[in-house]
């Protein structure tokens, strides 16, 4: 669909902005002086009331009071609520695209720049970042990222919007993956243009640096956080994705803090076979899975193995993710982009949640002792961001892990971890 000839030219038309306080400021400080906006309607009293956008001249007018004209174009300003909001516009008469559209078509409409849509999980989060650094792009582009699980879970439901937005892309960019909670929504032609170009981009959990973490979804972590107002404890919860399983035998065994740290932090703790075995597994694991993906990258990895290329199994570091970003625009016919190494891991440190640990007998089979072996893994918890040495992290997850045995015990859940 062409959404310019649908729509029309919006700096030709009364802009009526629909929505929440927070986006519709940020949307006025954007365009204010670019389009002209007529009136902010809403369904509360309060802000009408308040009328929070006096100094920038516009009144807030009460939706069930106001009648929208046909010149006037609506633009639903709410991240979480654009389905809501549409279905009232839908009850009133308008149509879409005709009469109302969110605001992320409107960058796409000013500047009469294509529309690139990406949906995924962290990794295509990290890619965007990326691209919109991409000078030579974004001024042919304007990018729209939709996360995966935004479009899934009931509190962020995103899905009606991004259906939306889907069907005015040029280009179309998803993670080519199969994740335990979140199965991807994947537009259908019937949805995308018919001359959409989709590009597909390998996005796999990839376990090679990490043989101790357990991948399925019987998670300690889960009852944790699920069970944490039972006990009289301070709580911090780690990002983690997934449990340590060596740490957690160890702890099931009574061993005490310091030496689980001593055993885990032995060089020879894993052996090389061991390693190279489990990382073997998981590059062929990630090599039959991205088989009908545009851009893969188990080769990469393979030769690149003696790098750091991981913060977890679902984020990766500025390597990866700048061999995606050029991959991606050389399809695209656009010239490659350079973002410096430093600038580059600055932009990922800022989005990513906690680094998953490299133990030192890791660090040593693959060669990444020179790497990472003086590394600060960063923590997150919800109470505060730290970055800490293997050894310290190692007893700081580890403590973790008792408290969550602890809670398992009190409230009878691991009996039931035993029978499953």
């Amino acid at each position: 669909m062409d959404l310019k000839k649908v729509c029309g030219d919006i700096k030709k038309r009364d802009i009526v902005l629909y929505g929440d306080q927070d986006e519709i400021e940020l949307f006025l400080d954007t365009y204010y002086d670019l389009l002209n906006i007529h009136t902010v309607i809403t369904e509360f009293k309060e802000e009408y009331i308040l009328q929070p956008y006096i100094r920038w001249n516009i009144k807030v007018e009460l939706f069930d009071e106001i009648k929208l004209s046909e010149e006037q174009l609506v633009v639903i300003c709410s991240s979480y609520r654009f389905g809501l909001l549409k279905r009232y516009l839908d009850y009133s008469g308008k149509k879409e695209y005709k009469d109302y559209i969110s605001q992320e078509l409107v960058e796409h409409l000013v500047y009469h720049k294509k529309l690139m849509v990406c949906m995924g999980t962290q990794l295509m989060q990290q890619v965007c970042l990326f691209l919109k650094r991409h000078q030579k792009l974004i001024e042919q582009y304007s990018i729209i990222y939709y996360p995966e699980d935004g479009l899934m879970e009931a509190y962020c439901n995103r899905l009606v919007e991004y259906v939306h937005a889907c069907r005015c892309c040029d280009v179309y960019i998803r993670s080519s993956c199969e994740k335990e909670r979140f199965p991807l929504k994947i537009p259908g032609r019937k949805v995308l243009n018919e001359n959409c170009k989709i590009i597909t981009v390998a996005d796999y959990c990839f376990g090679g640096y990490y043989p101790q973490i357990i991948k399925d979804r019987n998670r300690v972590n889960d009852y944790l956080m699920r069970e944490r107002i039972r006990l009289d404890m301070d709580y911090e919860t780690l990002a983690f994705s997934r449990t340590d399983k060596e740490i957690l035998k160890l702890c099931q065994k009574q061993t005490s803090v310091n030496n689980i740290v001593e055993i885990l932090m032995d060089v020879n703790f894993y052996s090389q076979e061991t390693v190279n075995k489990y990382f073997s597994h998981e590059l062929e694991l990630f090599r039959q899975q991205e088989r009908t993906a545009d851009i893969k990258l188990s080769d990469f990895i393979y030769n690149q193995k003696q790098k750091y290329l991981c913060y977890n199994l679902n984020e990766w570091t500025e390597p990866v993710i700048s061999y995606i970003s050029n991959a991606v625009v050389k399809m695209l016919n656009v010239p490659p982009m350079y973002i410096n190494e430093e600038e580059g891991r600055k932009l990922l440190e800022e989005s990513i949640g906690s680094e998953l640990p490299i133990y030192p007998s890791v660090q040593k089979a693959l060669g990444l002792e020179e790497m990472v072996g003086n590394k600060k893994y960063k923590v997150v918890t919800y109470t505060k961001i730290e970055y800490m040495e293997l050894e310290k992290y190692l007893n700081f997850i580890t403590n973790y892990l008792y408290k969550a045995i602890d809670i398992m015990e009190f409230t009878g859940m691991n009996e039931r971890l035993k029978e499953n």
